[in-house]
C-alpha cells in the first residue's frame, strides 16, 4: 500500500466515524472517559510518531500553563 493509499484509507477510516459518531445522542462525558479516549488513541498511533516531539522546547506547553495561571487567580 503506498503513501496515497494509506492517507485515502484512513480519510474512509475518519470518514465511517464522523457517520457513526453523528448517530449517537450528546451526552456528557466527564473527563476521565476523555482521557482514556485520548489514551487509546494514541495506542493506535504507530510507536515512532508517538516519540516524535514536534515542539521539543516545550513552548506550547509554557503557554498552556501561562494561560491557566491567569484563569486560576
Amino acid at each position: 500500500m503506498n503513501l496515497r493509499e494509506q492517507i485515502e484509507e484512513q480519510n474512509r477510516q475518519w470518514r465511517l466515524f464522523h457517520e457513526w459518531e453523528a448517530t449517537l445522542a450528546l451526552e456528557h462525558r466527564d473527563a476521565s472517559r476523555l482521557i482514556a479516549d485520548v489514551g487509546t488513541i494514541l495506542e493506535w498511533m504507530p510507536a515512532e510518531a508517538r516519540l516524535y516531539d514536534p515542539d521539543p522546547e516545550k513552548i506550547g506547553v509554557r503557554k498552556m500553563q501561562e494561560a491557566l495561571s491567569k484563569l486560576s487567580r
